[in-house]
């Protein structure tokens, strides 16, 4: 007898293993007496002869019997069986926040209604004089009604209870979330929790935690030392009152944090109220208008093709995005823009006097028109589209430069980089991950680089690429150079979105100072092998002009939105180039350097690809129905060649 499957424990049989941790197995068990399932969390059978952490089981009993709270996984016993101590607790069927994060699967009305209940239950913990202490994602379980729970409470303590955290416990939490006074063992009280719960927040909304280094030791360091990554450099599309919020939740000093939880949910819901006053959070409206864009996009089928799309998947054949098969098997013409006489891209809004049209002042929106034909860039260029998350829904298409015959290239890929010369892309394939170059048309595709990697660009000569290799997820990547064959691969800095200078000696990229919250452009002199910031406002997606003078990127425009900028090969001259109310970034050069291309979704009304004169004049629509992936577009380039 004992705590497996089919076993009985006094009125409860063990129906199924949950999990386990580092003191602690949690089984699944159905209550006979009252028929409820529960949950059992039994001591480590190694360990009931340690009293200390019987101790800690018994505290953590006497602590949540002390909770009363629906967000507050609920103490039903406490109980001894072969002399093994075991808590039975409210079974909560469902996931915890840290499956969410990873799947990606949090909307942002799921994300405030977490932040909500989770500040709610540890205000009442606080109230009642506990800290939590171990505040994280996998002790947040949230059930299939989307009902928030908070749980596991075996680092808490009354907080009139100064006792060293690391003389008392011999651990210090979890020390990607711990606070810097815990982790130092030093007296704690409700900030602590403020601190945690912090960088759950941050998490949720960015993808990543602020520190994670390859040891505990190290990430512990740095939750004591190192500045937080400012939250927009990683989502740029965080506004930016939430930003302030989360920085303030996370300093150092406890004494510049909120003085409690209510304090910091209170400023955070003033953050999210203050943006939707006006407009959408940006960080809720990219994804809501990607997605309303995709559906659009496919809804365009005729029910002709609709069942032609069928058969041949009822046929098993590879599923393809809806683009792709469209556009291939049945030659859906109006997947492309619409052409006036001219041969050029239709207006989504026309203006007789687009072209003549100087810099569009701040707060207006440009006047979208099509581009004469006297006037329209040369070449092709190199675009993504996501009709949905899977790797089949994504594709590279390849156009060219006046916007005239899109047509889908690459399936399962994105991050299109054209070569110089314009007869190769390097791209980044979803399936069989890593760097691949094919000919334009995407026969001959080779894998360069395998692994977790982004961002290829071309050098100037075409014999090299520069692209990102690491963890993109939390922001630790490093820039790698490599021969077109894969071949001398050598690491450059730190960094992302690198891309190179026309004379081949430069790389222009995103990064942070280290230790610090200074983001923004660098440029790394090959030669010299030194660095220099080029700006500190969290920019991102730099390219180099042809003619190596100036440099365009994406930054936020300090109103809750991305917008396009360019600056002197210097760093002076700063200009912005895009005031539209809704998002505009991957901007790109042509390859004369007269033109200047970009995606935006255009206050809302729709995602597409624009073109505008080097210095910000004549903005127009280029490609309609250019929907780009929601996790990926703020990091995502266009490409353009002769």
């Amino acid at each position: 007898m004992g705590f497996s499957i089919g076993e009985t424990v006094g009125s409860y049989k063990i129906t199924r293993y949950l999990g386990h941790g580092g003191t602690a197995t949690i089984f699944r068990a159905h209550q006979i007496n009252v028929d409820r399932d529960v949950a059992l969390k039994v001591i480590h059978p190694a360990l009931k002869e340690d009293k200390a952490f019987v101790t800690r089981l018994k505290r953590e009993a006497t602590i949540i019997a002390k909770l009363n709270h629906p967000n507050i996984v609920t103490l039903y016993d406490f109980i001894e069986f072969d002399g093994l101590p075991c808590l039975v607790l409210q079974y909560v069927e469902g996931k915890t926040l840290r499956d969410l994060i990873r799947e990606q699967n949090l909307s942002p009305q799921l994300i405030r209604k977490i932040v909500q209940a989770v500040g709610e239950a540890l205000e009442h913990a606080h109230a009642h004089g506990i800290l939590h202490r171990d505040v994280k994602p996998s002790n947040i379980l949230i059930d299939q009604a989307e009902r928030i729970y908070l749980t596991d409470f075996g680092l808490a303590r009354i907080a009139s209870n100064t006792e060293s955290t690391l003389s008392q416990d011999m651990m210090v939490g979890s020390p990607q979330y711990v606070s810097p006074e815990q982790a130092k063992g030093e007296p704690v009280d409700a900030r602590t929790d403020v601190y945690s719960f912090g960088i759950v927040i941050y998490e949720m909304l960015t993808g990543r935690v602020p520190f994670q280094s390859e040891t505990p030791y190290s990430t512990i360091l740095a939750q004591i030392n190192t500045p937080p990554p400012q939250p927009r450099l990683l989502n740029p599309a965080i506004p930016p009152a939430v930003e302030q919020v989360l920085l303030k939740a996370l300093a150092k000093d406890r004494n510049a944090r909120y003085a409690s939880i209510r304090e910091m949910l209170t400023a955070l819901e003033e953050a999210f109220e203050s943006r939707e006053a006006t407009h959408a959070p940006a960080w809720k409206s990219i994804q809501q208008r990607i997605a309303q864009w995709r559906s659009e996009f496919a809804a365009r089928l005729s029910p002709r093709q609709i069942a032609a799309l069928a058969g041949i998947l009822a046929l098993g054949l590879p599923v393809l995005c809806i683009v792709g098969i469209t556009f291939l098997i049945l030659g859906f013409s109006s997947l492309s823009p619409k052409t006036n006489s001219s041969g050029t891209a239709s207006a989504l809004t026309s203006s007789t006097n687009a072209s003549k049209s100087a810099s569009p002042r701040p707060g207006t929106t440009p006047a979208l028109g099509s581009a004469p034909a006297s006037n329209s860039p040369r070449g092709k260029i190199a675009y993504s589209i996501a009709t949905g998350d899977l790797a089949e829904q994504h594709s590279i298409w390849l156009a060219n430069a006046d916007g005239t015959n899109p047509r889908l290239v690459i399936e399962a890929a994105n991050w299109p980089a054209l070569s110089p010369d314009g007869k190769q892309i390097a791209y980044h394939r979803i399936k069989d991950e890593g760097i691949y170059v094919a000919n334009n048309d995407g026969t001959n595709a080779r894998r360069i680089v395998s692994g977790e990697t982004c961002c290829a660009q071309w050098s100037p000569e075409g014999k090299r690429l520069v692209y990102v290799q690491g963890n993109l997820k939390r922001g630790d990547t490093k820039i790698m150079l490599a021969n077109v064959d894969g071949s001398g691969s050598t690491e450059i800095t730190s960094g992302y979105n690198p891309a190179w200078s026309p004379e081949g000696n430069r790389l222009v990229y995103a990064g942070c100072q280290p230790n610090t919250t200074q983001c923004g452009l660098f440029v790394y002199d090959l030669r010299s092998k030194t660095m220099t910031m080029m700006t500190r406002d969290a920019g991102g997606l730099p390219q180099w002009s042809p003619r190596a003078d100036r440099i365009v990127y994406q930054a936020s425009d300090g109103k809750g939105h991305i917008a396009v900028f360019a600056i002197n090969a210097d760093g002076s001259g700063g200009k912005q180039l895009t005031f539209g109310k809704g998002n505009d970034g991957q901007p790109a050069w042509s390859s004369d350097g007269n033109f200047i291309f970009w995606r935006s979704d255009q206050n809302g009304t729709g995602w597409a690809i624009y073109v505008m004169n080097a210095d910000g004049t004549n903005p127009r629509l280029l490609i309609k129905s250019a929907p780009p992936d929601g996790n990926l577009w703020a990091r995502e380039s266009l490409s353009a060649s002769p």
